[in-house]
């Protein structure tokens, strides 16, 4: 049952990091092809394995409470919900998909789960790195700052546009979720590296015990 376990969790990671690597891949060769006109359609190139991979992110969840990862899952549970909730309401808005910012942001989550999974990988394999670790609870937790500001401007940048649209009911009503959503978001995120942070120094502590043994 261990082996079952253990196999499962490998290939579900294995998985996320060869989708957000083939996500990676494809953006960069559009931009260097195209230029900055590969901005505007960054979700019709991307979108469903971008999609597929964020659903796919609601297991681990399930993952953390079962106990086959270790991590926290407070902070894991926010991560999924509002990049979830984000990614819905861009799929919602055709208007809002071929903007700059959602290229931003879809670069943004691709770069942060592919400096998370390796590590994941590594601690499945039990063959932690130090490089790995660092990378997972510092380079990390600054690049997630800089994607929920991201995020904040994609939530300002659509409540805009549901402005100038707000005579259909629809729009009105997600026009006031969002209101709503932002001062969520924002104690959301700082929830969310207030527990990071406790994480990484038990890590990390956690590192220096195994290395003075």
């Amino acid at each position: 049952m261990l082996s079952i376990r253990l196999s499962y969790i490998f290939l579900y990671n294995l998985f996320q990091f060869c989708g957000h690597t083939w996500i990676l891949a494809n953006t960069i060769a559009r931009f260097l092809t195209f230029g900055q006109d590969a901005l505007a359609d960054t979700f019709y190139s991307v979108g469903f394995v971008m999609s597929l991979c964020q659903l796919l992110s609601i297991l681990e969840l399930f993952h953390i409470a079962d106990g086959i990862e270790k991590a926290r899952l407070l902070p894991r549970f926010i991560q999924v919900m509002e990049k979830n909730g984000l990614l819905v309401v861009i799929i919602l808005l055709e208007e809002i998909q071929s903007k700059p910012v959602v290229c931003v942001q879809f670069f943004l989550w691709n770069i942060l789960d592919l400096l998370r999974y390796p590590h994941e990988l590594l601690c499945v394999m039990d063959a932690p790195s130090i490089s790995m670790l660092w990378i997972r609870y510092s380079l990390w937790i600054a690049l997630y700052i800089l994607s929920v500001a991201n995020e904040v401007v994609t939530i300002y940048q659509t409540l805009i546009y549901l402005g100038q649209t707000a005579s259909h009911s629809a729009s009105t009503h997600l026009f006031i979720l969002l209101r709503l959503y932002l001062p969520l978001l924002t104690l959301g995120a700082t929830v969310t590296v207030w527990q990071l942070l406790k994480e990484r120094q038990q890590h990390l502590e956690k590192w220096s015990k195994s290395k003075r043994k």
